[in-house]
């Protein structure tokens, strides 16, 4: 028999807990109010892209906030990273140009009932009609036409309704990595690329804004491998995976700000930088922060729209391979995986990062199996990995994340990988017993 003081405490415990899961929970989504509340009083709105926007599925007025049981719809944002050299201090590796393009093409869905997310990236060099202009690269739509023409091009290619516009330019795209302190990213090899101005050692580098930019931007990508400087998915291609590489890392970090203070610091130096649609209310950005407030890179899917290249009007352009980008753009729009194709052989490189004889021969011991390539052992170029690395570019992640769970240690981080491998396994010291 329960003693009824121990049954008094118990229910006052009880009712406590409950007390402090309300405060938490309605703390967190003021605080994701205040900080919204500053991303909305210093950001750019643009008016005139408005019609050409798809409207948003309208919501009942009464059910937002702490507790939303009403099933809210995909809503599908057209992402742009303009070149606008606006606000670069260093114009060495950028060129000083005037205007703007789109150097970054995003459809970017988010599902936030969810907690998930699809990107498919657009090269920029991908063939357009553009209205009024003729087939060119679609990312003139930008500089011919603004916002408007932008959205109206990439729906009439895609078929893709677009709710929301968002555009952010190259200093802002800086700004957010310096206000995070810089991200983490890790590379198997050193890297450059000679004009964009990208240069980093092996192992895990701590890549502040500009550093960031310049690897967001290379499109002449190498790796020092074997003493040689040896490009790697050095294409318009793999600078997109690239981009798509390093938009997840920098989501990882904007879920970490150490305080309100930090995050309305956090919000105020990229809103500035940013322009989006005028229809984007600032309540309909509070319930995608709150409902989202669970998202990580594990639950985005990426990919890059199938294309080959062609000389069209002595124009170099990116042209739609089908019926794979047909296939692609279909998932997307039904929020199916991106990705239907299945590796029959994962083929893998292992290499020793923690400077134990026999480490990396160990661990590729441990991974063989069925459906497993183990193409080379050896050793990284440095022998100080704390926690082993599991490297794969980011459509490949699903295949990272296994290989991490059969391992039984390590991290799965989206990167560069040479053609000749799917993922690059790099053996930590948590990886030595």
């Amino acid at each position: 028999m329960v003693n009824p003081r121990t049954s008094k405490w118990l229910r006052r415990t009880l009712i406590g807990v409950l007390v402090l899961a309300n405060i938490l929970v309605f703390g967190s989504y003021f605080f994701v109010q205040h900080v919204t509340g500053t991303f909305e009083a210093n950001l750019n709105r643009d008016s005139d892209v408005a019609p050409a926007l798809t409207p948003t599925t309208q919501r009942p007025t009464d059910t937002s906030g702490p507790g939303e049981t009403i099933p809210r719809s995909a809503v599908t944002f057209l992402v742009i990273g303009s070149d606008s050299r606006e606000g670069l201090d260093d114009l060495q590796n950028f060129g000083d140009f005037p205007g703007q393009r789109a150097d970054v093409i995003m459809l970017v869905k988010v599902y936030p009932d969810e907690n998930r997310a699809q990107i498919v990236s657009l090269p920029r060099d991908l063939e357009a009609d553009i209205a009024g202009h003729g087939t060119n690269r679609i990312n003139a739509a930008l500089s011919y036409g603004g916002a408007e023409l932008m959205v109206r091009t990439v729906q009439s290619e895609t078929g893709i309704p677009i709710n929301h516009y968002v555009e952010l330019d190259l200093a802002g795209f800086a700004a957010i990595v310096d206000e995070l302190g810089g991200v983490q990213m890790t590379f198997p090899y050193p890297a450059r690329d000679l004009k964009s101005g990208f240069d980093v050692g092996a192992g895990t580098q701590t890549l502040d804004g500009a550093m960031a930019l310049a690897y967001a931007r290379s499109r002449h990508y190498q790796e020092l491998i074997d003493g040689t400087w040896t490009s790697v998915d050095s294409s318009d291609i793999g600078r997109t995976r690239r981009q798509q590489q390093l938009i997840l890392t920098i989501m990882e970090g904007l879920r970490r700000p150490s305080s309100i203070a930090d995050a309305a610091s956090l919000v105020g130096a990229l809103a500035s930088h940013v322009t989006v649609d005028s229809t984007l209310a600032q309540n309909e950005i509070v319930d995608l922060a709150w409902a989202l407030r669970s998202i990580n890179g594990s639950s985005i899917e990426t990919a890059t729209l199938p294309t080959y290249g062609q000389m069209v009007d002595d124009r170099s352009l990116q042209v739609p391979k089908e019926p794979e980008a047909s296939d692609l753009l279909a998932r997307f729009a039904v929020g199916d995986p991106l990705s239907t194709e299945v590796l029959e052989t994962i083929r893998i490189q292992v290499l020793n990062g923690n400077g134990v004889p026999g480490a990396a021969a160990a661990m590729a011991d441990k991974l063989k199996g069925t459906g497993i390539e183990i193409v080379d052992v050896g050793d990284a170029q440095n022998s100080d990995y704390a926690v082993t690395q599991i490297i794969a570019s980011p459509e490949n992640m699903i295949y990272a994340r296994e290989i991490a769970k059969t391992a039984g240690v390590g991290v799965a981080t989206p990167g560069t990988v040479p053609s000749s491998v799917d993922v690059i396994v790099i053996v930590g010291a948590d990886a030595k017993g």
